[in-house]
């Protein structure tokens, strides 16, 4: 199957290039790349692994996704209790330590860094400045020979951390992406269907416009609607169209209110309710207005 292609985001895709130059040359490179959901952050980011790793014949790597209630043993390890208790003091090494390089270094991949808490972030610090971690409360320091890539994002949403400052220094580049513009995002649209239901792309294709539209337009009510809004909405539609054979305007409308439902969990109750309304009355303007 054709790889998934990341439109748009030209940055971003220069920026993972020079990481991974700096993992063929074993240069010390950490980047932080800052977006709301949705903006191809971590598609890009495996397409980069899994370039390099042909390229070079494998690569030590993790991945590691921020939850507020990881601790920083889950990532580095704990005291072996077994060995404290014969009177050697060992560590049973966390997943970090997958990353860990020989030849070059590995790959740290902290997505949503930010909704780790600020006690755990504090292990991503030395291992940015020096390659190693350090076990508290013990004389153990053990190698981590990794460069650290981390997604976050924005501040202005729910359940995350502000990352110190002194955290952030560590970061050789820090950059900002942002929701691509409507024609990038109609190609997203299409390339998406064409991927994974080439069978009904066609029947899809008149959803593309109204749906992108729909998306673009809520946005601007300050949430953070991102692609993945009128891609599940077509996923349901593709399934429908498998199931029963047809749909209409009020199955799409359906559908994209259950999508867009599941993304603003954090709204209070009337709110969600004012804004699924008005985003049923634009979908179904833009519904009608394509048939005109």
């Amino acid at each position: 199957m054709v790889e998934l292609v990341v439109f748009g985001q030209e940055e971003m895709k220069r920026y993972l290039r020079l990481f991974a130059e700096a993992i063929r040359l074993g240069l010390r490179f950490h980047l932080l790349i800052e977006g709301p959901p949705g903006t191809a952050k971590t598609l890009a980011v495996n397409q980069m692994v899994s370039s390099l790793k042909k390229e070079v014949g494998g690569i030590a790597y993790v991945r590691v996704t921020g939850s507020q209630d990881a601790l920083p043993s889950d990532l580095i390890g704990d005291l072996d209790i077994g060995k404290y208790r014969e009177g050697e003091i060992d560590i049973l090494a966390g997943p970090l330590f997958s990353a860990h390089g020989s030849d070059m270094p590995g790959i740290v991949y902290a997505d949503e860094l930010n909704r780790f808490s600020e006690y755990t972030l504090i292990i991503f610090t030395e291992i940015m400045a020096e390659w190693q971690v350090s076990f508290p409360k013990t004389p153990i320091t053990k190698p981590l020979r990794a460069n650290v890539i981390a997604t976050m994002n924005p501040y202005d949403i729910s359940g995350i951390t502000e990352v110190p400052q002194h955290i952030l220094d560590r970061f050789s580049a820090r950059i900002v992406v942002n929701y691509p513009d409507k024609e990038t995002e109609l190609k997203i649209a299409a390339q998406h269907t064409e991927y994974y239901y080439k069978k009904f792309a066609s029947r899809l294709k008149s959803l593309f416009h109204p749906l992108v539209s729909t998306t673009r337009a809520m946005r601007k009510l300050g949430v953070p609607l991102g692609p993945r809004i009128y891609l599940s909405t077509l996923d349901l539609l593709a399934l429908e169209l498998s199931s029963i054979g047809s749909i209409d305007n009020d199955i799409v409308i359906q559908h994209y209110e259950n999508a867009v439902r599941s993304r603003i969990g954090n709204l209070e109750e009337d709110k969600q309710s004012e804004f699924l309304s008005t985003a049923s009355i634009a979908l179904r303007g833009e519904l009608e207005g394509a048939k005109k």
